[in-house]
């Protein structure tokens, strides 16, 4: 999977990471509709999705186009996160809190993911044994199903500093993960396949319906990859991200908007 450069101090590691994926592209097609499986209990809210908003808002509290445009709002950072800036195109980031934001993104109909404009948290001395739970309310809404534009929306957590990577998918619109299926999961009756990408890059892909909003355990997926040996309960969070790879939009406008959004952590 791709990686995404932290606020201020892109790592050489995860810049490496977005050069690879950059190269080695996955192709583009049309996949079954995904959802939300890591779930903080056995239910797991689902919902059609939102229509997008239509233009970026007249006053927000905050917006950018710079391509790294960031705005800090109490423990969370606001990020645009034009990554892949070879071949990214113009994108605008607003926001009226850490809930509520959006951006207007207009990237170009090739298949690499250039940009992954997300809500982040960062953590100190934060070990995965140490946690007992990890989870998220969310509502985010992307451009019409019938649209032509690539993205999807999705977690993206990092462990070790930045040396890990693990993404949980929750709303796909023309994607799939890189890598190869290493096994598959049910969380409390929903199933989903989990991939692994070059080095420690894993990504939870999800069936069934999609899911622009819901409740999502994390700390269960990496349970998960810690009782398959691919990570270990001395592994450390260090950033939690959530937004939207977005690969294509025909070359034409076209809006994100997030509605909703906590992050919870109980040790």
């Amino acid at each position: 999977m791709p990686s995404h450069a932290k606020p201020h101090r892109p790592s050489p590691a995860r810049k490496t990471a977005a050069l690879v994926h950059a190269i080695v592209a996955t192709p583009r097609r049309k996949l079954a509709a995904l959802a939300m499986a890591v779930a903080a209990g056995p239910a797991l809210a689902l919902s059609a999705s939102l229509p997008a908003s239509a233009a970026v808002p007249a006053h927000p509290a905050w917006k950018s186009s710079a391509p790294f445009g960031t705005w800090h709002t109490g423990k969370f950072d606001l990020y645009n996160n034009e990554w892949n800036q070879s071949v990214a195109g113009p994108q605008t980031i607003w926001g009226y809190s850490h809930a509520h934001w959006g951006v207007q993104s207009t990237q170009a109909d090739t298949t690499s993911v250039k940009t992954y404009p997300s809500v982040q948290e960062n953590y100190r001395n934060t070990t995965l044994g140490s946690l007992h739970g990890l989870w998220s309310n969310y509502a985010e809404s992307m451009p019409a199903a019938s649209g032509r534009y690539d993205a999807e929306a999705a977690y993206d957590i990092w462990l070790n500093n930045y040396q890990i990577e693990v993404m949980v998918w929750v709303d796909n619109h023309g994607q799939r993960p890189a890598g190869r299926v290493i096994g598959s999961a049910e969380f409390f009756g929903r199933k989903f396949s989990v991939w692994q990408g070059s080095g420690h890059m894993f990504s939870f892909e999800l069936s069934g319906k999609q899911a622009s909003s819901g409740t999502g355990h994390l700390l269960m997926a990496m349970d998960w990859l810690v009782a398959h040996g691919y990570l270990s309960t001395s592994d450390q969070l260090t950033q939690v991200n959530f937004g939207w790879e977005i690969c294509s939009t025909d070359g034409q406008p076209m809006d994100f908007t997030m509605t909703k959004y906590t992050l919870t952590e109980r040790r």
